[in-house]
C-alpha cells in the first residue's frame, strides 16, 4: 500500500528508540533515520506522567514508523537531540484516510 501523505515527508529526523535504564545508564537502540514533517511550533503538553511541559516540536510520519517513537526515545531535529514526550498513532480505520503518527519533543 501506497502512502498517501508521502509528499508532506518533506524533513528527516533520526531516532534512537529508548529501550531502558541499566546500572551503566540508559540503553537506545542504534540509530534509524526517518522521513517526516517537522513542525517546530512550542506547545504545552501532557507528558506520559500527566506532567505538563514544553514541547519545542511536533513531528509526524508514516505510520509505518511509529514504533521506533517511544516516550524518552532520542529524535535528531537540525543536528540538535531531543527527548520524546509524547508519542499519538493515528489510524483511520474502516475510512480509509492516511494513517500517520505523531510525537512531541523538548
Amino acid at each position: 500500500m501506497a502512502d498517501e501523505l508521502e509528499l508532506f515527508w518533506v524533513h528527516k529526523t533520526t531516532v534512537r528508540t529508548y529501550e531502558g535504564s541499566g546500572p551503566f545508564g540508559e540503553t537506545y537502540a542504534a540509530p534509524v533515520d526517518v522521513p517526516c514533517f517537522i513542525d517546530s511550533t512550542r506547545k504545552l503538553v501532557r507528558d506520559q506522567t500527566g506532567r505538563e511541559v514544553v514541547a519545542e516540536a511536533t513531528i509526524q510520519g508514516p505510520v509505518t514508523h511509529a514504533a521506533k517513537f517511544t516516550p524518552e526515545s532520542l529524535a535528531t531535529i537540525n543536528g540538535a537531540e531531543r527527548t520524546v514526550l509524547t508519542v499519538a498513532t493515528h489510524y483511520s480505520g474502516s475510512l480509509g484516510l492516511p494513517d500517520h503518527f505523531e510525537v512531541t519533543t523538548t
